[in-house]
């Protein structure tokens, strides 16, 4: 048996919380006994948690993400972690590089036998990169730190170790475990006519729709430029927008100003079964490790147009297993929604390479088996 502490300082729910979250749901357990630490500032998770307990996995909460938070609190994760110890392993999700730093310095200094960070994203965001804040200074620092104390890295994808290498990180002591899906949430989909009716969704047109974090990574704006362009040459399609985040409120606002074209559902919770109701689905992101949804509507068996975004491109083959658009090239990703408009066939075709292309390949269990083997062969390094 392996006792793992899961630390992650997410400042909200996602796909990287939902990584983790599948990742621990589908453990053996009879090979490892796992504690999930969350960030004690953590938003937008109760569903995540509700998933976590309901499995029987003690969920504990500690300070993670605040900038001072990598260098004040080492202590008391050392604490931590002897008195609900001893831990086997220690494995770190990060969601931006640096952040977490105490929760492995912690760990390190209470004996556990492997440190392990798992990166969604290895690059800082592409708008923070060049930023001299306090807080990006900090997080360089621990960064510096965590690369020196970590045993092995688990990235989501090829895009995510060539960011490591990149920056030093030893490219033989980084594993590659992508991003997965919960194929437990695909066995009982509804059928199109009925996903579309619960929607409101009336007539055969062509339903496209985005469904992610409303957020300047995600870019919604090009979602409803092209929505926008596209009613206005008459095109006869529906344009469902769906999700939560920063620019929630600017976002619904333009929505409600394209309506009747442009439906917006709100932040959901039953992204398989609203994904059922699409022909097409968009993400024209600036950068991503490996998007779930992307993965998800794969499975769902809907064409996916998406920017080629680091780990994207890696199941995003274009032509073939969906359409890839320059990131941030708001008249490609329009072309690219109006072709598959006007070609059903080749939608269709899409979705089936892509559909066939994703399962079984990045399931949960999957996911869950290759961590288990690779906790089994680095054993206790220390």
């Amino acid at each position: 048996m392996i006792r793992v502490a899961y630390g992650t300082p997410l400042p909200h729910g996602g796909g990287a919380l939902n990584y983790l979250v599948d990742l621990v749901e589908h453990h053996d357990r009879r090979a490892v006994d796992a504690v999930v630490y969350l960030d004690d500032r953590i938003r937008g998770a109760d569903d995540a948690i509700a998933r976590l307990v309901r499995c029987g996995i003690d969920v504990r909460r500690g300070p993670m993400a605040a900038p001072l938070d990598q260098f004040r609190r080492v202590g008391w994760w050392e604490q931590e972690l002897r008195a609900n110890g001893p831990f086997d392993v220690a494995n770190l999700h990060q969601h931006v590089p640096g952040v977490g730093r105490a929760f492995l310095e912690g760990a390190l200094r209470a004996g556990v036998g492997l440190l392990v960070r798992t990166e969604q994203l290895p690059r800082f965001p592409p708008h923070q990169r060049l930023t001299l804040n306090t807080r990006r200074l900090a997080l360089r620092i621990a960064r510096q730190r965590l690369a020196t104390i970590t045993d092995h890295r688990i990235v989501v994808s090829e895009a995510g170790r060539r960011a490591l290498v990149a920056r030093g990180e030893p490219g033989e002591k980084t594993t590659v475990i992508p991003t997965a899906f919960c194929e437990a949430s695909f066995t009982s989909l509804p059928t199109r006519a009925e996903a579309r009716s619960r929607l409101g969704i009336t007539g055969d047109a062509t339903v496209v729709g985005f469904l992610a974090s409303l957020s300047e990574q995600k870019r919604p704006d090009l979602f409803l430029d092209a929505a926008e362009h596209l009613a206005a040459e008459g095109r006869r399609a529906v344009f469902v927008i769906g999700g939560g985040g920063p620019r929630a409120e600017q976002i619904r606002a333009r929505a409600a100003g394209l309506a009747p074209h442009v439906m917006d559902i709100g932040h959901r919770r039953d992204v398989p079964a609203v994904l059922a109701a699409l022909d097409v689905f968009v993400l024209p992101s600036m950068w991503e490790g490996m998007p779930l949804t992307v993965l998800e509507a794969m499975r769902a068996g809907v064409a996916v147009i998406a920017s080629d975004a680091d780990g994207t491109a890696e199941v995003v083959i274009d032509g073939e297993t969906g359409r890839l658009v320059p990131k941030g090239d708001g008249p490609a990703l329009t072309s690219a929604i109006r072709d598959l408009i006007d070609h059903p066939e080749t939608r269709q075709r899409l979705a089936a390479a892509g559909a066939a292309f994703v399962r079984g390949r990045f399931d949960a269990a999957s996911l869950a088996r290759r961590t288990e083997a690779l906790y089994a062969s680095l054993g206790r390094v220390r």
